[in-house]
C-alpha cells in the first residue's frame, strides 16, 4: 500500500485497536485490582507484510494526566471499569484498574472468572490517531511503519488471545477496526433478541 495511502487512513483518526501479546506483558489481577503494561514503547511490532508500527515514549502522556478517561473493557464490548492510574515509563503505559464489582454489571463477574480460568489473559488497547501525531515512515526494506508520537488512548480490553497464538514473538500484533467489531456485536445481540421473542410468541 502507497505511503501517502496509509497517511490518508490515518487522518481519518478512527477507533483502532491492537492486539497481541506484547500488550499483555505483567498483566496481575488481585480481586478488583488489575494491574500491568497496556502499550510498550519503542518496540516495532508487524501488523502484516510490508507494515509495522511502532509507539513512541510519552505516545498517550495526555491519558496519563486523566487515566479516569480511559475505560476497562471486556473483549473491545462492555466497560467493566475506569482506570485509576496510567504511567508512563520508559518501557511503556502501565496501568491499575478498578474492576466493577456491582451485580447489575455481569460482565465483570465474567471478566474475573474468565481470569480465574485462565481463558483470558492478554490485553489490547483501542485508541485514535490525533492531528499530527503520527506519521508514515518507509524502510530500506520498503516496509512502511506507522510512528505514533501521540494518541488518544480510549480503553484497555481484556481477550483470550492475541492473533498469533501464544507461540507467537513479542513483536506480532493484528489490526482490528473497533467500530466494526462493535457494530457486528450490536447486530448480534439485536438478532438474539428477535429470535427469542419469536420463540416467546
Amino acid at each position: 500500500m502507497a505511503t501517502d495511502q496509509l497517511q490518508t487512513d490515518l487522518d481519518r483518526r478512527l477507533p483502532t485497536c491492537r492486539r497481541g501479546e506484547g500488550f499483555a506483558d505483567n498483566l496481575q489481577v488481585t480481586d478488583t485490582l488489575i494491574r500491568g503494561r497496556a502499550v510498550p514503547y519503542e518496540h516495532t511490532i508487524e501488523l502484516r507484510d510490508g507494515l509495522r508500527e511502532l509507539f513512541r515514549h510519552g505516545a498517550f502522556a495526555r491519558q496519563a494526566t486523566q487515566p479516569h478517561r480511559v475505560k476497562l473493557c471486556l473483549e473491545h464490548g462492555q466497560v467493566v471499569g475506569s482506570m485509576s492510574e496510567l504511567e508512563e515509563r520508559e518501557d511503556g503505559l502501565w496501568f491499575a484498574s478498578k474492576l466493577s464489582d456491582n451485580p447489575a454489571i455481569p460482565e465483570a463477574a465474567r471478566f474475573r472468572a474468565m481470569v480465574d480460568e485462565g481463558l483470558a489473559d492478554e490485553l489490547s488497547v483501542g485508541f485514535q490517531t490525533v492531528a499530527d501525531g503520527t506519521h508514515v515512515v518507509t524502510g530500506s526494506d520498503g516496509a512502511a511503519t506507522y510512528v505514533h508520537r501521540r494518541a488518544r488512548l480510549l480503553e484497555i480490553s481484556l481477550v483470550p488471545w492475541g492473533a498469533y497464538g501464544r507461540e507467537a514473538v513479542l513483536s506480532r500484533s493484528r489490526l482490528v477496526d473497533a467500530a466494526e467489531t462493535l457494530r457486528a456485536q450490536r447486530i448480534a445481540a439485536q438478532r438474539e433478541w428477535l429470535e427469542g421473542f419469536r420463540n416467546r410468541a
